[in-house]
């Protein structure tokens, strides 16, 4: 992980009073550049040791040394240092933290800051995509939304940005906070309460908890959206002024899409925005989810003082990111890849979205389903839920991959019967489950690949489309 300084370049000596540490060496140096990794550690560089469970960063010193970098932000300072200048803090992730803080707060960007177990990245996109019509957006990019890739991005934030959208994501109670206390949003923006990360936080309610941590550094005359269909969050609104909700579903809600209409490509909506109508928004993405990301959007713009017809036309504009509901014609075949992460709830999404886009066509729903990760010890049950949620979804056909997936297989043939499923516990051969669709698929038929990242599903998109 690599970035550059997106404004004025600091010296080691002002680098070390941006993070709170002490200087051993020559503090004058210019740098440019900041990076975790030393493979990327060059000419202007200061690099930054992290002590992770495998590997101590502290050890590549001699090597960064030979690079060019011209510093290193460390806990300790190595045998191989000699005169090379040290900043020396305590703790190196959290001086990371301090230094994009500090670095980053004299830019005038207003900061919106979105977390939930799901629908963040594609939150963020709608945001950005409305605030872009009314001034000049910087966000996230990737998974830079860590206690180290957020701070690293801040670095990158302009000073002549109008506004920042920062994903945060966590694996354990008290990063929500850390990094809002990073990034000091004005609007914090929580898209939902699911699942994901169970193995760590234990339950829904901890997860809820370690979310509303956004509101630890959020201003005083600040705002926050939370999503309106969700029961841990019903009551924030009696303990915090400055709650709102936004929701496809729950009619309380301050900020509501109604009128919901889709086709293969699309969706469109009217709004009602605490009081005010927002008629025939369209967005080019299916699933009432996708519905939901684009009313924060929307949320948020209102919340901004952005009018309604640049809203209508930023959220026409949004494009998804990464591999995330990418869908591609091949021989008359309708396949949707949206790979970029799983869990039991965009899974059950992802369901809808098979329905919805096959309901216009006129041949078989197929869904190609890889393991979730992270569920810990309900990962079974909530597998096989997964599966009988295509089942009563209405899909054809389930076509489990990886070792975890045969839950999900076994869910779907529960209702389904076994001669509707075929399973591929390796993940490693994508190939076998492309040739076996290949074997099936006509045109007219719409298949989904959904599954967590690591298990890299749209290798068998890749393998499929190479043979026709």
């Amino acid at each position: 992980m690599k970035v550059r300084f997106a404004n004025n370049i600091p010296t080691v000596e002002e680098i070390a009073s941006l993070c709170g540490g002490k200087i051993f060496g020559d503090g004058k140096i210019k740098v440019d550049s900041v990076c975790t990794d030393s493979r990327e550690a060059g000419e202007g560089t200061m690099f930054i040791a992290i002590v992770g469970e495998r590997v101590d960063g502290h050890n590549f010193i001699k090597s960064v040394i030979a690079s060019g970098a011209v510093c290193a932000l460390c806990s300790r300072i190595p045998e191989e240092a000699g005169d090379f200048p040290i900043i020396l803090v305590e703790d190196t992730v959290k001086a990371l933290g301090r230094l994009g803080h500090n670095y980053s707060m004299n830019c005038r960007a207003r900061r919106i800051g979105v977390t939930g177990s799901v629908g963040k990245t594609t939150t963020k996109e709608f945001i950005a995509s409305v605030l872009a019509t009314a001034g000049k957006v910087w966000k996230t990019e990737g998974n830079f939304n860590s206690t180290i890739g957020l701070p690293m991005s801040l670095l990158t934030l302009p000073d002549d940005a109008d506004f920042a959208v920062l994903e945060m994501g966590m694996t354990g109670p008290g990063e929500i906070k850390l990094l809002s206390d990073i990034a000091e949003p004005e609007i914090g923006v929580i898209t939902t309460i699911g699942t994901a990360h169970m193995e760590l936080l234990g339950s829904r309610e901890n997860i809820a908890a370690a979310k509303l941590e956004i509101k630890s550094s959020l201003a005083a005359d600040g705002q926050l959206l939370l999503c309106g269909n969700e029961p841990l969050l019903e009551n924030e609104w009696k303990k915090d002024s400055r709650v709102h909700y936004f929701s496809v579903d729950d009619k309380t809600s301050d900020y509501l899409a109604y009128n919901i209409n889709s086709d293969e490509s699309g969706m469109t909506f009217d709004a009602s925005c605490r009081g005010k109508m927002i008629y025939d928004l369209e967005i080019p993405a299916v699933g009432k989810h996708n519905v939901a990301a684009a009313l924060a959007g929307v949320a948020v713009g209102m919340m901004l003082g952005i009018d309604s017809e640049r809203i209508r036309r930023g959220l026409a504009a949004f494009r998804s990111v990464g591999f995330r509901q990418q869908m591609t014609d091949v021989g008359g075949i309708k396949i949707i890849t949206d790979c970029y992460n799983a869990s039991p709830e965009s899974m059950r999404a992802a369901a809808a979205v098979l329905s919805t886009v096959a309901s216009h066509r006129n041949g078989k729903k197929i869904a190609l389903l890889g393991d979730m990760l992270e569920l810990g010890n309900q990962s079974p049950e909530l597998h096989y839920a997964a599966g009988v949620a295509f089942a009563e979804a209405g899909a054809d056909m389930v076509v489990s991959f990886g070792e975890r997936a045969e839950k999900i297989a076994d869910g779907f043939a529960s209702l389904k019967g076994e001669e509707n499923v075929m399973r591929f516990p390796d993940r490693s051969n994508a190939i076998a489950p492309a040739k076996a669709l290949f074997e099936i698929m006509r045109p007219g038929d719409t298949l989904i690949l959904k599954a967590s990242r690591l298990i890299a599903a749209e290798r068998v998109a890749e393998e499929l489309k190479k043979m026709y």
